[in-house]
């Protein structure tokens, strides 16, 4: 039972300030949904940078944690996609490490929020480390960003849309999703399979 949401601007100039704050008052509703932890992912300030904030704790922590960061929050965007999720454990003690967006790779070229539950991540993650995946996270959803970035590079011209099809084709169980990219600015895929108690 977490909470996710995003935020598009698209060809709307925005600071990375309204983004931020449009984010966390996004999740701030949702935070009866998920307390033990909280994150979010955006554009950083170069191409293909992503900028992630995690933290345990309600998410007025996750706040405190942004306002203690360096990033330039006067930076504005013409178009940007930005994902954020409040967290109540199913896989995975309160962590950091835990705590989503989770990544598909060091550089975050695929990440991922979600609620719900992967039943066979276990399947997943044993073929994906048989592909020199290492994963970082007790959770099933780190399994899906990961899914993705093996999906892509196995067919780098595939589009967003059919790329996000085929990972939830692979996945089992009841969930709702939001999947960002660094190969795909600007968009966000939402989706949903079965119900995860609550739509997208």
């Amino acid at each position: 039972m977490c909470g996710i949401f995003g935020y598009i601007n698209y060809l709307v100039e925005k600071d990375r300030r309204f983004i931020i704050d449009t984010l966390l008052n996004g999740l701030s509703r949702l935070e009866y949904r998920g307390y033990d932890s909280a994150g979010m992912a955006v554009d950083g300030n170069k191409k293909n940078e992503v900028c992630a904030f995690k933290e345990v704790g309600k998410v007025a922590k996750l706040k405190e944690l942004i306002e203690q960061s360096t990033y330039d929050m006067t930076k504005t965007f013409e178009s940007h996609a930005g994902i954020s999720h409040t967290r109540w454990a199913t896989h995975g003690t309160p962590s950091r490490q835990n705590c989503h967006p989770h990544r598909s790779d060091p550089n975050w070229e695929f990440a991922v929020v979600h609620n719900g539950i992967i039943t066979n991540y276990k399947e997943l993650k044993a073929l994906l480390e048989t592909k020199g995946f290492r994963f970082e996270t007790e959770t099933d959803t780190e399994c899906i960003a990961k899914l993705a970035k093996y999906l892509y590079d196995q067919h780098p011209d595939i589009e967003f849309t059919v790329l996000a099809k085929a990972v939830i084709k692979e996945l089992e169980g009841a969930f709702g999703l939001l999947l960002k990219s660094v190969h795909y600015p600007h968009e966000v895929i939402a989706a949903r399979k079965g119900s995860p108690w609550s739509s997208v």
